[in-house]
């Protein structure tokens, strides 16, 4: 994703979630594997500190739509997965997608 479309999703993400990482953790959990997705190497991969994803991830986790996996022995790294409600995440996607593409005006006053 480039730089421009990451900030629209970023942008888009506050307005509509309340948190301006929600949306872009939501899309990497619908496009990962069962493997799931582990918080710092996406921070890595979006030049972004790892913090910024905790209470996004924290409010996934509580309202279902996502699961802490159990570590592996000798990982250091938490992993986390979409939950298994597969329409639900189909729906998400759509709406994501849309979020990514759409130019969201900047606020007045």
């Amino acid at each position: 994703m480039s730089q421009e479309a990451l900030e629209r999703l970023r942008e888009a993400s506050v307005r509509v979630f309340g948190n301006r990482y929600r949306a872009e953790l939501m899309e990497a959990l619908a496009a990962a594997d069962e493997q799931g997705v582990c918080l710092g190497d996406l921070a890595a991969a979006r030049n972004a500190p790892a913090s910024v994803y905790q209470a996004p991830i924290r409010a996934l986790v509580e309202a279902g739509l996502a699961e802490r996996l159990p570590r592996t022995p000798g990982e250091r790294r938490r992993w986390y997965r979409r939950s298994d409600n597969d329409a639900l995440w189909q729906c998400l996607e759509g709406l994501l997608s849309c979020l990514a593409e759409q130019s969201v005006p900047k606020r007045v006053g």
